[in-house]
């Protein structure tokens, strides 16, 4: 069972690399609409690693077409031709994943998004869904208009905050549908915390994964807080409260307002 399990994350891996590099819509339609999960995602960001500037840039224009595709032609302008059909042919769920991992993949490129782009499709988009992943993508920009509309949101509203919960639990594997999952206050988020905690302890600037690890301060004090407000029992050991506690959120290049937020945050997870 576990080779098998082995085996179609691997081929899943190869659909989605073949894509990037024949950069075709069909090869997109049959590689980016898979399932995949973290071990799959570093997978081919490990590939992406290994271009050119020059491929890359290709990988980029070829990205941003596609989801210009995806909103029929909203974000830029440009000339729709028989490409265009095959994704305007496909049904909501295909055309989701497609545009799912189109934007994930934006932001996980060695080299700069195009952040109005983006928040093009933020503001065009209602799904919570895709309204997180863009979220997500913008984050190492240090472009604060998408990602503090989207905590302001998470933070106010019950079903993102509910929808943020449950897809981090799938993601990181706890459950395998990202999508029907729901989360409960019973479920262990082990597995969904240790990430977080773990870029929490990284303040140095030496360490290769520092920015990766500013860049997502927020959203990862944002996601402790759901889950430690949504928890009856003490959920986080008195180290993990010290790490927390101790996660710098002076970064030159927070907002004023977004250093208070986040000193709020961790005094609302320290109480619990």
């Amino acid at each position: 069972m576990i080779n098998d399990i082995l085996l179609e994350d691997g081929d899943n891996m190869k659909e989605m690399i073949n894509a990037f590099t024949l950069r075709t819509v069909d090869s997109a339609i049959e590689g980016f609409m898979v399932e995949h999960n973290d071990e799959i995602t570093n997978g081919v960001k490990d590939y992406l690693n290994k271009l050119s500037e020059e491929e890359l840039l290709e990988v980029k224009k070829f990205l941003n077409k596609l989801l210009n595709y995806c909103y029929d032609g909203k974000l830029y302008d440009e000339e729709l031709n028989e490409e265009y059909e095959k994704v305007k042919n496909l049904d909501d769920k295909d055309k989701f994943l497609l545009k799912e991992t189109v934007i994930y993949f934006i932001g996980r490129l060695p080299i700069s998004c195009d952040m109005d782009l983006l928040k093009k499709a933020y503001s065009i988009d209602n799904d919570r869904y895709i309204k997180l992943n863009i979220c997500f993508t913008s984050l190492e920009s240090f472009d604060e208009e998408i990602e503090m509309d989207f905590v302001n949101k998470v933070l106010a509203d019950a079903e993102y905050d509910l929808m943020i919960r449950s897809w981090t639990m799938a993601f990181f594997k706890n459950v395998t549908d990202p999508y029907e999952y729901r989360d409960s206050e019973n479920d262990d988020w082990t597995v969904a915390k240790t990430p977080r905690i773990k870029r929490l302890r990284i303040n140095d600037e030496t360490d290769p994964k520092f920015k990766k690890a500013m860049a997502f301060r927020l959203l990862d004090l944002v996601v402790l807080y759901l889950f430690v407000n949504n928890r009856k029992d003490d959920s986080l050991t008195e180290e993990e409260k010290l790490v927390i506690e101790s996660a710098d959120i002076k970064y030159e290049k927070y907002s004023d307002s977004k250093k208070e937020l986040m000193a709020k945050l961790k005094n609302m997870i320290l109480k619990k």
